[in-house]
């Protein structure tokens, strides 16, 4: 080798260490300041999820969700599930007794009351409030309005409530576009199931349905990882922002630009919250969501009932009352008037309490109610269904 040769060789490792070197350095800054690791999530599950799948698919696994091929998952029969599928530790009879004012309240782990004893949760106090009203609790953790909306088609009539509750947690307008919650957000890695989701063709509402609708398909999922969750990922908004192991993975440089690539192509998308953090009244997110709410508020007239809709705030939502900020779902808000839908603002009571309590003394884990927050809940939704009395 030439003294000339050595001395371009020698350069070019020097610029490759160097350039090697910042990247490393950007990939510890990401993870240091915004918490953001390498994970190619387009071809693979993480390792808490894969503990999930194993535990899951073992023989005799009892799992606290089961499989349901047209929702995604329900909660089997327990000692806080009845056998109808409510969170309940009694059944009902299909008619309600004489003189009892009964509600079926439909929506995600904010209905069912996650993180607090049965009867610490709003549907149980309403009715330990008011024995002469009934709450029939069909709600499922994680779910979105979609699978809500769906829920009520296959089980909603069946104990013929006169009213019907549609809990909308306000964070699931983009679950709503969501097939595999790996793809959302690594906050759900130990989640292994699918959902069905919504497009809107020609105006109207098209079901795609679950994509893995057995312990068979999760067998597949689970043993051919990449081609599972890119067949999943193409009815999912959220795939756009992931991406793909490769053989060049040992490079910090290679890391970085993935994940900067891919953090480019989720901004080129038409975002579902606006940069101050409202809904985004242009993205396929929120016009899905706003036709769900349509066909789901119909449904319900036409089966005979009374919808209201109860708006369930999250931990970002107080988070910006107790800032000062505007409710970031204003806007539904505002359809629901032009609609002349009846709805509860459940922030219209929570937000006087933050006036005396603090979001802690509100909240338990995931931003869930605690057993004060609760209570707070149920008074405030119980003086509308006093009124249907």
């Amino acid at each position: 080798m030439t003294r000339k040769l050595t001395v371009r060789v020698a350069f070019v490792l020097v610029v490759y260490i160097l350039v090697e070197g910042v990247a490393f350095a950007g990939l510890l800054l990401l993870r240091k300041t915004r918490g953001l690791t390498y994970f190619p999530a387009a071809s693979k599950l993480y390792p808490v999820t894969e503990k999930t799948f194993d535990y899951f698919l073992a023989p005799g696994a009892k799992p606290a969700v089961v499989i349901d091929p047209d929702l995604g998952w329900v909660r089997p029969p327990g000692p806080e599930n009845n056998a109808a599928g409510m969170r309940d530790d009694r059944d009902y009879d299909p008619q309600p007794a004489p003189g009892i004012l009964r509600v079926a309240a439909f929506g995600d782990s904010f209905t069912y009351g996650s993180d607090v004893e049965l009867g610490e949760n709003w549907t149980k106090r309403i009715s330990a409030l008011d024995p002469k009203i009934e709450i029939l609790n069909y709600g499922i953790g994680a779910y979105g309005l979609d699978q809500a909306y769906l829920r009520y088609l296959k089980l909603g009539t069946a104990y013929h409530p006169r009213a019907v509750l549609i809990g909308y947690m306000t964070e699931n307008l983009a679950r709503d576009v969501n097939v595999y919650r790996g793809f959302y957000s690594r906050a759900y890695a130990d989640w292994p199931f699918t959902k069905p989701r919504f497009r809107i063709e020609n105006g109207k509402l098209v079901l795609i349905p679950n994509p893995l609708r057995s312990i068979a398909d999760y067998r597949r999922l689970r043993n051919d990882e990449e081609e599972m969750l890119t067949q999943i990922g193409r009815n999912d908004y959220h795939y756009v922002g992931t991406y793909k192991a490769g053989p060049l993975d040992f490079s910090p440089t290679v890391k970085l630009v993935k994940m900067v690539a891919s953090r480019i192509r989720k901004k080129r998308q038409n975002p579902i919250f606006t940069s101050d953090g409202r809904y985004n009244e242009q993205s396929e997110a929120y016009e899905l969501t706003l036709r769900i709410f349509d066909a789901f508020y119909r449904k319900v007239i036409d089966d005979g009932a009374l919808p209201i809709i109860v708006v369930l705030p999250d931990l970002n939502d107080l988070h910006r009352s107790k800032d000062g900020e505007s409710r970031r779902y204003a806007a539904l808000l505002t359809y629901f008037k032009s609609k002349g839908y009846r709805y509860i603002d459940v922030m219209d009571a929570l937000e006087p309490s933050l006036q005396r309590y603090t979001i802690s003394d509100l909240t338990v884990q995931w931003g869930h109610y605690s057993k004060l927050g609760n209570e707070i809940v149920a008074r405030h939704i119980l003086q509308t269904l006093e009124g249907l009395k």
